[in-house]
């Protein structure tokens, strides 16, 4: 159990039942008690020494380190690990990926033998895998509605409720989407990281390189000083003792300097590694929602690597040489004679003016100045070619602002389009039930109503119909009230409380008869009837289908076919007949349920057979220069009973299949 992790503040190892790991912005654990135990609300890294103001920054629990801490806890000590399927204290053997719990040799069996779990992965401790979880996260608001979008404003897992409640303005995406977006740069973190690596390493083997080439030179310029010093013993003892003291410094520095670039070296190949392997752990470990909570740390920590980067060029090696011009003349100057020199980028020595005559002190500068001209030179035109490139890069830059700010205000301006028509949305909505007939599209024309109907309680004709405890139109008079001054005189029925609405939105209604024949129906006896027609044709007749400026549905005895049809009236005028609609024997029963769309904008009314699933009838040319009353009759309580049930509002079930239908009506 060495390999767990350990807490970077007090470096206790994490353990399954111990205080649960959380992630620090460098990508360090600290546990549970030293959070809530800060001095101060601030953290130090005992690792990397950076310092997290706990009240500027709120941590996260590090499942990545949990899901490993439990596959070390597994393959290092497995006894450990109880049944936590039903808490019977029994040894666990294995863990159901789906359920994530541990189970018993008991709670398996039990296991594959429910048809509800039958076909979950369960995975036995000694082929235990990293696997990514499957199991959907709940909403800590809305408990029972899965984390399955992304707020990217709030960069936050939210649910469907939440998606418009808090969070109705902010751009959102599925998880699915946004992990794979941050997989990517992910991936890219880990190339990045990975080509980080690789020249830490050339970088810090060019340095060993140049180590071993100081080693060379100390070797061969001591052997050079000792051959000249020979000739010069009597004389030079003094002298190359010093010289060599010199040697012995110079070589201490730069070799000094070559064990700094080693070890800071060292340091940032260690740190780029740690953030590697925690990569790769998040790829085996991590599910998409904990990648989506672990980009911005992971990225921080890649971007920290990439600026404290090594060199992209080798290690340039500072050499020695021991400068031996004049040596006729250094012989009478003994105690200035030599000096140990480090050698430039070229290769070239710095030479020690001190052992120069005059003519090669002029040669040198009369060189020097070739060469800073010749520097000078190729530094302006380098400077030419740099400015160009920059203005280059201004016009490409100004260019892409253009198209920026030409971007930015067409998004504004469809913004705020959206807005208007998300206005018009929920301005809709509060009038009444509003269902769209076409996914993503905001216009009148494609919102269907379902309006809020209402039977107007007073102009029933009480003398032939009434409305029951329960709400619906029965085809019997009333013995508990008798007719107002208000109610319908002629018509078996009543109508809407108030008439349609002429606001070039589809209206629909529905209603559902149970119909029960106590004698045989003839010679076009009504049933029921269904429709709209203008306020002044309403109390005309006993029924509403053969006056103008009327459209209506009714079930009635049909001479033509000997049965009982479904007959379509438009303007006074039979326009179709559908027949067995039902049997007409006594006895027969069935109940009939009917939808009604009216669309001011289109001029059409449509009649569903909503039990059947299907258009009965679609009228074109509907007069709604004024408004349309819905009205609603039943018939002939002698020979049947007729209770007819208004449906509206929110009482319909408005499926897929009903939108489908009466888009292809209205199309």
């Amino acid at each position: 159990m060495d390999d767990l992790p350990k807490c970077s503040v007090c470096q206790q190892q994490f353990s399954l039942k111990g205080p649960a790991p959380y992630l620090l912005p460098c990508l360090h654990p600290v546990c549970e008690t030293c959070v809530t135990s800060a001095a101060g609300g601030v953290i130090s890294c005992s690792t990397c020494w950076s310092e997290v103001n706990l009240t500027d920054t709120s941590l996260q629990k590090d499942v990545v380190r949990l899901k490993e801490i439990f596959h070390l806890t597994v393959k290092h000590c497995p006894t450990e690990l109880l049944c936590t399927h039903e808490d019977d204290g029994n040894q666990s053997v294995c863990w159901c990926q789906d359920c994530e719990e541990l189970l018993c040799e008991y709670c398996q069996n039990m296991h594959s033998n429910f048809k509800v779990t039958r076909n979950h992965v369960v995975q036995i401790f000694t082929d235990l895998e990293p696997t990514i979880s499957t199991v959907p996260k709940f909403c800590s608001i809305h408990k029972y509605d899965p984390l399955y979008l992304f707020d990217k404003s709030c960069r936050k897992l939210i649910c469907a409720r939440c998606r418009f409640e808090d969070h109705a303005d902010h751009e959102v995406e599925k998880v699915d989407v946004a992990a794979v977006t941050v997989t990517k740069q992910m991936e890219y973190h880990k190339n990045e990281l990975s080509t980080l690596q690789t020249r830490h390493q050339a970088y810090m083997q060019s340095i060993r390189q140049g180590t071993e080439a100081t080693d060379k030179t100390h070797h061969s310029l001591n052997e050079n000083i000792r051959h000249i010093f020979q000739s010069l013993r009597s004389q030079l003892n003094q002298r190359e003792n010093e010289l060599l003291v010199d040697l012995e410094n110079h070589t201490k520095e730069t070799k000094a300097t070559q064990h700094a670039l080693v070890t800071a070296c060292e340091e940032d190949k260690k740190t780029c590694t740690r953030v590697l392997d925690y990569i790769n752990n998040v790829f085996l470990f991590a599910s998409k929602s904990d990648i989506l909570g672990l980009e911005r740390y992971v990225g921080e920590m890649t971007r920290s690597c990439l600026d404290n980067a090594a060199p992209q060029t080798d290690y340039a090696v500072p050499t020695a040489d021991f400068n031996t011009n004049s040596l006729s003349k250094l012989k009478a100057n003994v105690s200035g004679f030599g000096a140990i020199l480090t050698m430039d980028m070229d290769g070239e020595s710095v030479k020690d003016r001190g052992t120069q005559t005059d003519d090669d002190f002029m040669a040198d500068v009369e060189m020097k100045h070739k060469m800073d001209m010749e520097e000078l030179k190729t530094k302006i035109d380098s400077d030419e070619k740099h400015i160009e490139s920059l203005t280059k890069l201004t016009d490409k830059l100004n260019s892409e602002i253009e198209s920026l700010n030409t971007r930015i205000d067409e998004k504004e301006a469809i913004e705020k389009k959206d807005a208007e028509r998300i206005d018009l949305l929920l301005g809709a909505a509060r009038e009444c039930g509003v269902h769209l007939l076409k996914p993503g599209t905001v216009d009148r024309s494609l919102m269907l109503k379902c309006i809020p109907l209402k039977y107007d309680k007073d102009r029933v004709n009480l003398d032939c119909v009434h409305i029951n405890t329960e709400g619906d139109l029965v085809n019997r008079e009333s013995y508990t009230r008798p007719a107002g001054e208000g109610g319908l005189k002629k018509y078996w029925g009543t109508c809407s409380t108030v008439p349609l609405l002429m606001d070039g939105c589809p209206q629909y209604w529905e209603v559902e008869n149970r119909v029960s024949v106590d004698k045989p129906l003839s010679e076009n006896w009504f049933i029921l009837e269904v429709g709209v027609c203008r306020e002044e044709e309403r109390d005309l007749l006993q029924w509403i289908g053969l006056r103008p400026h009327s459209y209506c549905i009714d079930v009635s005895h049909c001479t033509t076919h000997g049965g009982i049809c479904r007959m379509i009236g438009k303007e006074g005028t039979r326009v179709l007949c559908l027949p067995d609609t039902l049997p007409n024997t006594a006895g027969a029963s069935r109940t009939l349920h009917y939808g009604v769309v009216c669309d001011d904008a289109r001029k059409k009314i449509v009649f569903l057979d909503v039990k059947e699933k299907k258009v009965m009838s679609m009228l074109d040319n509907v007069d709604c220069s004024e408004p349309l009353w819905p009205m609603f009759g039943v018939y002939n309580p002698s020979l049947l009973t007729v209770s007819m049930r208004l449906v509206e509002g929110s009482d319909i079930n408005m499926t897929e299949e009903k939108k489908t239908m009466i888009v292809k009506a209205l199309s």
